[in-house]
């Protein structure tokens, strides 16, 4: 019975919409819960949808958007993706497993994917609500650090500490390498924390470009800048500090080459002719491509009598794993084998490439479509980036970077916790910046701080 307190989230979230209104709620309820609570705590309820902090905070929000928008929502090339994502999914998981799971598991994909995708589409829906939305975001992020530095030392989170006694099956694996804690803090898995503080960063980056970070900061963020301005850093600067930081806590190595590639194209928009640097970034980063892969086999085929490495085990052991599943993907290539009743591997139990993961549980086609929309998000972000004035950093590029680095990221590990309902909040508020100068001309803000100039010195 304790695991219903879950449903506080969904009382503090009608109290907000009350109170404050659906963006509000947005901001202070919905994000801190999405963001703060690990997915592995939620209700188990008998016959209906189990739903966890973040599901539960959705759904008042969720009504509320549609009522409010209802005139606003519109069927596009994305959303017709999506759909057919979603319905590819459920239907595969009923063939396979029956109503009942596949009663819970459309659940989770309306609320943990639609529902983030229309809140990304029609409540990110001006450039203030861009600023306030990837500020909140970081500032979350500021909190999770001191919580990082303690998991570092204690081995576990002090979230799943404290509510632990509430859910006693969300038990969390730690994870070690080099003799230390890789830290999750509320995302189930090291790497999956590093591809959510990746996507962070961009977003801090892009507020760095457009001044933000150098205003005065009103509450706890002004009182900490004020307090260690003996560093003599900006602010910007230990904003980045905290969050590479973070992402070095991981020590997960699939994200940070993610997030390099992602930084290569997002730093094309920064340069006066963008199309001539995003050539020169796409060559760069075929070539790395080219070049990582022969020194990717090179480093996992030792010479003679050489013993191979306990890193380049690890690489052999995601190339083994792919090829030791491929047949198991074949034999049920169209429907999947279920979300989760696949064949499992003895010592290979977890499939670490969300795209071979993806193809097990609901066929071929599953990872096919999760592809398309990818790459049209990516080439429609960079298309509208390209077009955005000379002054201003384009916010396109950023949101290209981060599909990007994940793209590269789920190709090392599954597709969980926090990182699916973030990509698609990121893809509805990737199509909000696409359509809104045409839907509202005057939502769309374009003057700049002095600060955002067309040549700019730091482009990472």
């Amino acid at each position: 019975m304790t695991a219903y307190v879950v449903f506080i989230a969904t009382l503090i979230s009608l109290w907000v919409i009350k109170a404050r209104g659906l963006e509000a709620a947005f901001l202070k309820s919905w994000l801190p819960f999405f963001l703060l609570l690990p997915f592995s705590f939620f209700v188990d309820i008998p016959g209906l949808p189990d739903p966890n902090f973040m599901q539960a905070a959705i759904l008042p929000v969720l009504a509320v958007l549609l009522l409010d928008k209802k005139d606003d929502l519109r069927f596009g090339a994305m959303e017709l993706l999506i759909a057919c994502y979603l319905v590819l999914r459920v239907v595969m998981d009923f063939t396979s497993r029956g109503y009942a799971d596949a009663q819970n598991y459309a659940f989770y994909m309306l609320s943990s994917l639609v529902g983030p995708y229309l809140i990304g589409r029609h409540v990110i829906n001006r450039r203030a609500m861009d600023i306030e939305a990837a500020r909140h975001i970081v500032l979350i992020f500021i909190v999770l650090f001191p919580l990082f530095i303690y998991e570092l030392i204690a081995w576990i989170s002090p979230i799943y500490k404290l509510l632990l006694p509430f859910f006693p099956s969300a038990t969390p694996a730690m994870s070690l390498r080099y003799g230390m804690a890789r830290t999750f803090g509320p995302f189930e898995h090291p790497i999956l924390a590093c591809v959510m503080i990746v996507a962070v960063y961009r977003l801090h980056r892009w507020l760095s470009w457009m001044g933000e970070w150098d205003k005065p900061q009103a509450g706890w963020l002004g009182w900490l800048d004020a307090k260690t301005r003996w560093t003599l850093i900006p602010l910007k600067y230990k904003i980045s500090i905290i969050l590479i930081a973070m992402a070095i806590m991981t020590i997960s190595r699939g994200p940070w080459i993610g997030g390099f590639v992602g930084a290569t194209l997002t730093a094309a928009g920064n340069f006066k002719n963008r199309k001539r640097w995003l050539w020169v970034a796409l060559f760069l980063l075929v070539a790395g491509a080219g070049g990582g892969k022969i020194a990717l086999d090179a480093y996992i085929t030792p010479a003679q009598g050489e013993a191979i490495s306990g890193e380049a085990q690890t690489m052999l052991y995601r190339k083994e794993l792919v090829d030791r599943y491929k047949d198991y993907m074949y034999e049920k290539m169209w429907t999947g084998w279920g979300l989760n009743t696949r064949p499992k591997i003895k010592g290979m139990e977890s499939v670490d490439n969300a795209y071979l993961g993806m193809a097990l549980q609901h066929g071929i086609l599953a990872p096919i479509l999760f592809i398309i929309i990818f790459i049209y998000a990516i080439a429609s972000q960079i298309r509208f980036g390209l077009h955005a004035p000379p002054n201003e950093p384009p916010i396109g590029f950023t949101f290209a970077g981060i599909y990007l680095a994940a793209f590269i990221s789920f190709a090392t590990v599954y597709m969980g916790s926090q990182t699916e309902p973030m990509l698609f909040l990121l893809l509805g508020w990737g199509e909000s910046i696409k359509h809104r100068s045409r839907e509202n001309p005057d939502s769309r803000m374009t003057a700049l701080p002095s600060a955002a100039l067309p040549f700019r010195k730091v482009l990472y």
